[in-house]
């Protein structure tokens, strides 16, 4: 049976490919659908090398490169997602192949639709909550998500401070899954706290 809502973990950016590698094994037992490997600080040939690796563990279909486009055209993978600093969609798509996945972040209603109509295939909309990745910035909330995902025909997925508890309320507001970075990467026991947070996606029926 397929999944109803998506899960995505994300990558700190702080980890080594080892942490990593054995997070990443976990969170897919746990229930993860997509892992982003989203790495600034690392180069083209080290950020293959990543999906080489990743790919001994996790099947190529769920790994997403963040903002090169060049990588996750020569791997293969499910696809790339896009920075405000990155290639735009409509550029992205040049490079990579029919099938693979273009995704963006965005954070207005304007960005999301423009993002929709270059040809991104959904979009990352946050942060959500207050999250300790954006001290001090106040979260947008879940009344802009609502409008962005009724006039979007491409799924959204809501980002920042998303925990098991308030997963339903991005859901409630049309998201088609969840984006979480520390909640997981960050736990003791990353299998554990991926289904965590599968068990509230699946649970989910439209409380709120």
């Amino acid at each position: 049976m397929s999944r109803k809502f998506e899960l995505h973990v994300i990558t700190s950016g702080r980890q080594s490919l080892e942490e990593v590698l054995a997070i990443a094994e976990a969170a897919y037992a746990g229930g993860m659908d997509f892992l982003h490997i989203r790495e600034k600080h690392r180069t083209a040939r080290e950020c293959m090398d990543w999906v080489n690796a990743l790919s001994e563990v996790l099947p190529a279909s769920c790994l997403i490169v963040n903002d090169r486009v060049d990588v996750a055209a020569a791997a293969g993978c499910r696809g790339a997602h896009l920075a405000y600093h990155s290639l735009t969609p409509t550029e992205a798509r040049r490079v990579l192949s029919p099938g693979q996945w273009i995704g963006r972040s965005v954070h207005a209603a304007d960005e999301a639709e423009k993002a929709a109509a270059e040809g991104a295939d959904y979009v990352l909309y946050g942060h959500l909550f207050a999250s300790g990745s954006k001290p001090g910035v106040p979260p947008r909330g879940t009344a802009g998500l609502a409008h962005i995902t009724a006039s979007l025909s491409i799924p959204v997925i809501g980002i920042g401070g998303i925990t098991p508890e308030n997963a339903g309320q991005a859901l409630a507001a049309g998201c088609a899954g969840i984006a979480v970075l520390s909640g997981i990467t960050d736990a003791p026991d990353a299998r554990q706290a991926a289904k965590a947070y599968r068990e509230a996606l699946d649970k989910w029926e439209g409380q709120a």
